[in-house]
């Protein structure tokens, strides 16, 4: 499980002369965003991480999906008790 968002960024690297820099293409790498005490922060992912990554940040949407919808029942059931 892992929370952020997980994207391919295509970036210009520090050669001079890189054909792919020249033609516009840049170099493409995985970046995790996330936000940590409220600071947006990003984080290179290698490529070999990468599909194990998507899965984990899709597991960590659908967890706190989940959350959401507990605490929203939980909410729901305690206003019921007061009556």
């Amino acid at each position: 499980m892992a929370g952020g968002s997980l994207s391919l960024r295509k970036s210009p690297c520090i050669r001079a002369r890189c054909a792919a820099c020249e033609a516009g293409e840049g170099h493409p790498s995985y970046v995790l965003y996330i936000r940590t005490g409220g600071r947006r922060g990003s984080l290179y992912v290698p490529d070999a991480f990468a599909p194990e990554l998507e899965t984990a940040v899709r597991h960590g949407r659908a967890l706190h999906a989940l959350i959401v919808e507990a605490g929203r029942r939980y909410l729901h059931a305690r206003k019921a008790t007061r009556r």
